[in-house]
């Protein structure tokens, strides 16, 4: 009995399961970075333009202190990513290695 072979194509331009996880994971570190901008400036503007209502303020001065603690994780997982792989010696974030 004759064996049946599929050839699947190649459309993402990976070559290896690595390669994917490290760019997702960059790109998921400048998703953060930019969710933690955007709240920022808006936390901002409502702090701006609250007018002096405490309610307002209240709401503002709480989406900013959320923004802050998301950036606080965001480089603290950067931090453990970075160590992971000076521990291991891999490559999990794009542009560093370590192997030199």
């Amino acid at each position: 009995m004759p064996v049946v072979q599929f050839d699947i194509p190649n459309i993402t331009g990976f070559t290896n399961l690595g390669g994917l996880i490290t760019n997702l994971v960059s790109i998921g570190y400048f998703i953060a970075g930019l969710f933690f901008l955007f709240n920022l400036v808006v936390g901002g503007i409502q702090w701006i333009t609250s007018g002096g209502d405490p309610k307002s303020l209240e709401s503002a001065r709480g989406r900013i202190t959320n923004a802050a603690i998301g950036l606080i994780i965001v480089v603290a997982a950067f931090a453990i990513t970075l160590i992971v792989e000076r521990v291991f010696g891999i490559r999990i974030v794009g542009g560093y290695n370590f192997r030199s």
